[in-house]
C-alpha cells in the first residue's frame, strides 16, 4: 500500500501554456471592465465640481454655497455668497445658498463648536 502517485501526466499542457492562458483570461477581463467603466461614466450625469464641503459648481456654471451658519437676519447667507461670487467671478443670478447638513464634525462653528448660533458676528469671519 505504499504506492507513489505520478502527477506529471495528470494535467495536460505545460506551465508555459498555463501562463499564456492565464494572461489571455486576465486581459479579457480587464478590457471588459474598462469598457463597462466607460459606459457607466457616460450614463451617469455630470455632478459638477466640488472642491470642498462648502462649494459646488455645476456644469451650467451655477454655484452653490453650503452655509454652516444660521441665518437670523444678520446676512450670513448673503455675505458668504457675495464673497464666493466675487472671488469666482460668478454670475450672481446663478449663485444660491443651501444650509449645511447636520454633520457636526464637518460643519462645526469655529467660534461656538457644535452649537449653531448667529452670535458674535462670526459667520463671515469663521467661514472665509
Amino acid at each position: 500500500m505504499n504506492s507513489k502517485i505520478d502527477l506529471s501526466n495528470a494535467l495536460p499542457g505545460s506551465r508555459r501554456g498555463f501562463l499564456k492562458g492565464a494572461a489571455v483570461v486576465g486581459l479579457t477581463i480587464g478590457f471588459q471592465w474598462s469598457g463597462a467603466r466607460r459606459a457607466l461614466a457616460a450614463a451617469l450625469p455630470d455632478a459638477g465640481f466640488a472642491p470642498n464641503a462648502f462649494l459646488r459648481i455645476a456644469p451650467d456654471d451655477s454655484v452653490t454655497v453650503i452655509a454652516k451658519h444660521v441665518e437670523m437676519g444678520q446676512g450670513a447667507y448673503t455675505g458668504i455668497a457675495t464673497i464666493v461670487a466675487e472671488e469666482l467671478d460668478a454670475d450672481w443670478s446663478k449663485v444660491r445658498v443651501d444650509t449645511a447638513p447636520a454633520d457636526a464634525q464637518r460643519y462645526a462653528n469655529l467660534a461656538f463648536g457644535t452649537r449653531p448660533g448667529p452670535g458674535g458676528s462670526s459667520a463671515r469671519a469663521t467661514a472665509w
